[in-house]
Protein backbone atom coordinates (compact mmCIF):
# COMPACT_ATOMS: atom_id res chain seq x y z
CA UNK A 1 0.00 0.00 0.00
CA UNK A 2 1.28 3.52 -0.56
CA UNK A 3 1.22 6.07 1.93
CA UNK A 4 1.03 9.94 2.12
CA UNK A 5 1.74 10.79 5.27
CA UNK A 6 1.96 14.67 6.92
CA UNK A 7 0.58 16.70 10.58
CA UNK A 8 -1.88 18.62 11.35
CA UNK A 9 -1.30 20.99 14.26
CA UNK A 10 -3.24 23.79 14.98
CA UNK A 11 -4.07 26.29 18.24
CA UNK A 12 -7.43 25.10 17.24
CA UNK A 13 -9.16 22.91 15.71
CA UNK A 14 -12.96 21.37 15.43
CA UNK A 15 -13.73 18.35 13.47
CA UNK A 16 -17.94 18.42 13.34
CA UNK A 17 -19.82 15.68 14.59
CA UNK A 18 -23.82 15.65 14.96
CA UNK A 19 -24.46 19.15 15.12
CA UNK A 20 -28.23 19.66 16.06
CA UNK A 21 -30.08 22.78 17.64
CA UNK A 22 -27.72 24.93 19.29
CA UNK A 23 -24.65 22.95 20.10
CA UNK A 24 -21.92 22.70 17.55
CA UNK A 25 -19.75 19.61 18.89
CA UNK A 26 -16.71 18.43 18.25
CA UNK A 27 -14.34 15.22 17.87
CA UNK A 28 -11.04 14.69 18.62
CA UNK A 29 -10.55 12.25 16.08
CA UNK A 30 -10.79 13.80 12.15
CA UNK A 31 -13.46 12.74 9.97
CA UNK A 32 -13.19 11.46 6.16
CA UNK A 33 -14.89 13.91 5.06
CA UNK A 34 -13.20 16.55 6.60
CA UNK A 35 -9.82 15.15 5.68
CA UNK A 36 -11.02 14.71 1.95
CA UNK A 37 -12.28 18.12 2.24
CA UNK A 38 -8.54 19.11 3.06
CA UNK A 39 -7.58 17.03 0.03
CA UNK A 40 -9.69 18.83 -2.42
CA UNK A 41 -9.31 22.56 -0.85
CA UNK A 42 -5.26 21.29 -1.77
CA UNK A 43 -6.48 20.84 -5.16
CA UNK A 44 -8.60 23.20 -5.58
CA UNK A 45 -11.47 21.43 -6.09
CA UNK A 46 -15.39 24.00 -5.49
CA UNK A 47 -17.65 22.41 -3.25
CA UNK A 48 -20.53 22.23 -5.26
CA UNK A 49 -18.56 20.04 -7.99
CA UNK A 50 -19.31 16.84 -6.62
CA UNK A 51 -18.34 14.73 -9.57
CA UNK A 52 -14.54 16.03 -9.13
CA UNK A 53 -14.77 15.24 -5.24
CA UNK A 54 -16.07 11.95 -5.77
CA UNK A 55 -13.22 11.16 -8.12
CA UNK A 56 -10.80 12.55 -5.96
CA UNK A 57 -12.08 10.20 -3.04
CA UNK A 58 -12.20 7.07 -4.83
CA UNK A 59 -9.89 4.94 -3.81
CA UNK A 60 -8.30 6.43 -0.69
CA UNK A 61 -8.42 5.09 2.71
CA UNK A 62 -8.02 7.47 5.25
CA UNK A 63 -5.95 7.23 9.08
CA UNK A 64 -4.90 9.66 11.72
CA UNK A 65 -2.99 9.52 14.63
CA UNK A 66 -4.27 12.20 17.29
CA UNK A 67 -2.27 13.05 20.72
CA UNK A 68 -5.11 12.89 23.19
CA UNK A 69 -3.56 16.00 25.19
CA UNK A 70 -5.55 18.21 23.51
CA UNK A 71 -7.92 20.19 25.89
CA UNK A 72 -11.95 20.95 24.65
CA UNK A 73 -12.93 24.40 24.78
CA UNK A 74 -16.40 26.25 24.72
CA UNK A 75 -16.99 29.34 22.95
CA UNK A 76 -20.29 30.91 23.45
CA UNK A 77 -21.36 32.37 20.06
CA UNK A 78 -23.60 34.72 19.22
CA UNK A 79 -24.69 36.19 15.35
CA UNK A 80 -26.93 37.87 13.61
CA UNK A 81 -29.42 36.30 10.84
CA UNK A 82 -32.60 36.99 9.15
CA UNK A 83 -35.66 35.38 8.64
CA UNK A 84 -36.40 32.69 5.67
CA UNK A 85 -39.50 35.19 5.18
CA UNK A 86 -36.86 37.77 4.64
CA UNK A 87 -34.34 36.63 2.31
CA UNK A 88 -37.77 35.23 -0.05
CA UNK A 89 -36.83 36.47 -3.44
CA UNK A 90 -33.31 38.13 -2.36
CA UNK A 91 -30.02 36.55 -3.72
CA UNK A 92 -27.71 35.11 -0.78
CA UNK A 93 -24.52 34.25 -2.06
CA UNK A 94 -22.73 36.17 0.55
CA UNK A 95 -22.64 36.94 4.28
CA UNK A 96 -23.07 40.96 3.36
CA UNK A 97 -26.08 39.80 1.10
CA UNK A 98 -27.55 37.62 4.16
CA UNK A 99 -27.32 40.94 6.30
CA UNK A 100 -28.59 43.24 3.75
CA UNK A 101 -32.35 43.43 4.98
CA UNK A 102 -33.84 45.60 7.50
CA UNK A 103 -32.70 45.52 10.99
CA UNK A 104 -35.81 44.22 12.48
CA UNK A 105 -35.50 41.10 10.07
CA UNK A 106 -32.45 40.48 11.72
CA UNK A 107 -32.67 37.78 14.57
CA UNK A 108 -29.92 37.03 16.93
CA UNK A 109 -28.94 32.88 16.76
CA UNK A 110 -27.07 31.98 20.23
CA UNK A 111 -24.61 28.48 19.94
CA UNK A 112 -22.25 26.44 21.79
CA UNK A 113 -19.27 25.70 19.77
CA UNK A 114 -16.67 23.30 20.84
CA UNK A 115 -13.05 23.22 19.90
CA UNK A 116 -9.68 21.25 21.08
CA UNK A 117 -6.79 23.29 21.59
CA UNK A 118 -3.46 22.50 21.20
CA UNK A 119 -4.16 20.36 18.52
CA UNK A 120 -1.82 17.95 16.99
CA UNK A 121 -2.46 14.49 14.63
CA UNK A 122 -0.83 12.94 11.95
CA UNK A 123 -2.44 12.52 8.99
CA UNK A 124 -2.39 9.30 6.18
CA UNK A 125 -3.47 8.52 3.17
CA UNK A 126 -3.50 5.38 1.93
CA UNK A 127 -3.68 4.49 -1.99
CA UNK A 128 -3.32 1.24 -4.32
CA UNK A 129 -1.90 3.72 -6.99
CA UNK A 130 1.52 5.81 -6.51
CA UNK A 131 0.62 8.17 -9.22
CA UNK A 132 -2.48 9.38 -7.58
CA UNK A 133 -0.54 10.42 -4.42
CA UNK A 134 2.23 12.19 -6.07
CA UNK A 135 -0.43 14.64 -7.54
CA UNK A 136 -2.13 15.09 -3.81
CA UNK A 137 1.85 15.22 -2.50
CA UNK A 138 1.86 18.06 -4.97
CA UNK A 139 -0.65 20.09 -3.52
CA UNK A 140 -0.33 19.58 -0.32
CA UNK A 141 3.10 21.80 -1.29
CA UNK A 142 0.99 24.40 -2.95
CA UNK A 143 -2.09 24.32 -1.88
CA UNK A 144 -4.85 26.49 -4.27
CA UNK A 145 -6.90 27.24 -1.43
CA UNK A 146 -6.21 27.85 2.27
CA UNK A 147 -6.20 25.08 4.28
CA UNK A 148 -7.90 24.58 7.60
CA UNK A 149 -8.49 22.10 10.73
CA UNK A 150 -12.36 22.15 10.62
CA UNK A 151 -13.10 25.39 10.51
CA UNK A 152 -12.22 28.68 8.56
CA UNK A 153 -11.22 30.16 11.87
CA UNK A 154 -8.77 27.03 12.51
CA UNK A 155 -5.57 27.07 10.11
CA UNK A 156 -2.71 25.04 10.53
CA UNK A 157 0.34 26.12 12.68
CA UNK A 158 2.98 25.40 9.68
CA UNK A 159 2.98 24.40 6.16
CA UNK A 160 1.92 20.93 5.61
CA UNK A 161 5.10 19.22 3.87
CA UNK A 162 4.18 16.16 3.26
CA UNK A 163 5.98 12.76 2.70
CA UNK A 164 5.48 9.58 0.60
CA UNK A 165 6.33 6.18 1.39
CA UNK A 166 5.18 2.43 1.43
CA UNK A 167 4.07 -0.07 4.13
CA UNK A 168 1.61 -3.12 4.60
CA UNK A 169 0.12 -1.42 7.87
CA UNK A 170 -0.90 2.14 9.64
CA UNK A 171 1.64 1.06 12.00
CA UNK A 172 4.20 0.28 9.99
CA UNK A 173 3.53 3.83 7.73
CA UNK A 174 4.17 5.57 11.21
CA UNK A 175 7.04 3.97 11.97
CA UNK A 176 8.72 4.74 8.76
CA UNK A 177 7.50 8.20 8.88
CA UNK A 178 9.10 8.82 12.53
CA UNK A 179 12.73 9.64 11.41
CA UNK A 180 11.27 12.39 8.38
CA UNK A 181 8.98 14.22 10.83
CA UNK A 182 11.39 14.63 13.33
CA UNK A 183 13.99 16.17 10.99
CA UNK A 184 11.42 18.26 9.66
CA UNK A 185 10.12 19.59 12.70
CA UNK A 186 13.37 21.30 13.90
CA UNK A 187 12.73 23.59 10.38
CA UNK A 188 9.28 25.24 11.92
CA UNK A 189 10.80 25.46 15.43
CA UNK A 190 10.00 29.83 14.84
CA UNK A 191 6.17 28.42 14.98
CA UNK A 192 6.41 26.55 17.75
CA UNK A 193 6.83 23.03 16.28
CA UNK A 194 9.11 22.17 19.07
CA UNK A 195 6.21 22.76 21.54
CA UNK A 196 3.65 20.77 19.29
CA UNK A 197 6.47 17.86 19.61
CA UNK A 198 6.73 18.00 23.42
CA UNK A 199 2.86 18.19 23.60
CA UNK A 200 1.99 15.16 21.66
CA UNK A 201 4.67 12.87 23.43
CA UNK A 202 1.73 10.97 25.48
CA UNK A 203 -1.19 8.92 24.10
CA UNK A 204 -2.66 8.68 21.20
CA UNK A 205 -5.55 7.50 19.15
CA UNK A 206 -5.91 6.32 15.96
CA UNK A 207 -8.69 6.23 13.38
CA UNK A 208 -8.28 3.51 10.05
CA UNK A 209 -10.87 3.37 7.46
CA UNK A 210 -11.61 -0.27 7.00
CA UNK A 211 -10.31 -1.72 3.95
CA UNK A 212 -6.40 -0.70 5.35
CA UNK A 213 -4.67 -2.77 8.19
CA UNK A 214 -4.10 -0.95 11.18
CA UNK A 215 -1.44 -3.10 12.56
CA UNK A 216 0.20 -3.14 16.09
CA UNK A 217 -0.92 -0.37 17.90
CA UNK A 218 -1.33 -0.23 21.66
CA UNK A 219 -4.74 0.04 23.59
CA UNK A 220 -8.24 -0.76 22.93
CA UNK A 221 -9.39 -1.69 19.19
CA UNK A 222 -13.64 -1.18 18.09
CA UNK A 223 -14.74 -1.23 14.70
CA UNK A 224 -16.87 2.32 14.62
CA UNK A 225 -19.72 3.33 12.36
CA UNK A 226 -19.97 7.01 11.54
CA UNK A 227 -21.67 9.19 9.17
CA UNK A 228 -18.43 10.61 7.19
CA UNK A 229 -18.58 9.30 3.91
CA UNK A 230 -19.42 12.40 1.63
CA UNK A 231 -22.26 11.58 -0.75
CA UNK A 232 -23.21 14.98 -1.90
CA UNK A 233 -20.28 17.73 -1.19
CA UNK A 234 -22.98 20.50 -2.16
CA UNK A 235 -25.83 19.39 -0.23
CA UNK A 236 -23.79 18.02 3.07
CA UNK A 237 -25.41 14.62 2.73
CA UNK A 238 -23.32 11.87 4.23
CA UNK A 239 -23.46 7.91 4.24
CA UNK A 240 -22.36 5.68 7.02
CA UNK A 241 -18.75 4.60 6.92
CA UNK A 242 -17.00 1.90 9.29
CA UNK A 243 -13.50 2.33 10.32
CA UNK A 244 -11.26 1.01 13.35
CA UNK A 245 -10.64 3.40 16.52
CA UNK A 246 -7.72 2.41 18.51
CA UNK A 247 -6.71 3.85 21.93
CA UNK A 248 -7.21 4.53 25.08
CA UNK A 249 -9.93 2.53 26.97
CA UNK A 250 -11.70 5.87 28.42
CA UNK A 251 -11.15 7.91 24.79
CA UNK A 252 -12.51 5.21 22.36
CA UNK A 253 -16.55 6.23 22.34
CA UNK A 254 -18.14 4.30 19.30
Amino acid sequence: MHWLLFELAAPLASFGGVAPGQVRDTELLPSRSAVLGLLAAASGLERDDVAAQHALAEGLYIAARVSTGASLQRDYHTAQAPGQAALKGRPCRTRRDELSVAKDDLNTVLSDRYYYAGYAATIGVACRSGERLDGLEQVLRRPRFALYLGRKSCPPAWPVVPHRLQADTWARALAGYEDYALARIDRFRDFGADGWLRSCKGSYLHRVDEGVEPGELPGVKHLVVRRDHPLDTARRLFAEGRHWRIGPEQEVRP
